[in-house]
């Protein structure tokens, strides 16, 4: 029971809501919370809607607030199916929602190559401009750019985030080849060349 019926037994409360659906999550919950504040006699006041005002828990008012609290239900589940509907079309479309990405994968690209040689990752996010968002044109922080690196460097190989360049060695002509690149290079010596029906 409230402290205030405790000190002040003649005094009424009311409990404010701005509006039904307010209240409570779904229909028998709401139903329970009103049985719940009819019992412990407070009051309940709605500020909007249909039941604006003081709410009269006897007779046809029990009765009203059953049917909107029901209504009040149905509308919730009718706005949840449209919300994931709407997600699952804009999926369909490549927008996943939420805010673009600070640092896209050809800065990462770069970021990771600048830091395999040695470049402190504070320099090299002064290096780099943002291209969409309230920040285009600014240089994301060292700390969007650590988190970038951490998690280019955790992530799978097939999640679509840019592969960590690998360093680039020049073979001299004296240079045994490996079995590897002998398959390789006679692979793409089998291929017809692409402007052959050309000639």
């Amino acid at each position: 029971m409230p402290t205030s019926l405790l000190c002040a037994p003649e005094t009424s409360v009311i409990l404010t809501v701005h509006e039904l659906k307010r209240l409570a999550r779904n229909a028998a919950e709401l139903m329970t919370l009103s049985a719940e504040l009819q019992a412990g006699g407070i009051q309940l006041e709605l500020l909007t809607g249909p039941l604006t005002g003081i709410y009269d828990p006897n007779g046809m008012g029990a009765m009203f607030f059953a049917v909107l609290a029901i209504a009040g239900q149905i509308e919730r589940n009718y706005i949840r199916e449209k919300t994931l509907e709407g997600q699952v079309i804009a999926a369909s479309k490549g927008n996943h929602g939420g805010r673009p990405k600070v640092i896209d994968d050809d800065m990462l690209t770069f970021a990771v190559a600048l830091k395999d040689k040695g470049v402190p990752v504070p320099d090299i996010a002064k290096k780099l401009t943002i291209k969409v968002g309230k920040n285009a044109g600014k240089s994301p922080s060292a700390a969007s750019l650590y988190r970038a690196l951490a998690e280019a460097e955790s992530a799978p190989v097939d999640d679509g985030l840019p592969l960590r360049p690998k360093p680039a060695r020049i073979r001299r002509a004296e240079d045994p080849l490996t079995a590897e690149k002998i398959e390789l290079r006679d692979q793409l010596q089998s291929q017809p060349h692409p402007n052959a029906e050309m000639r």
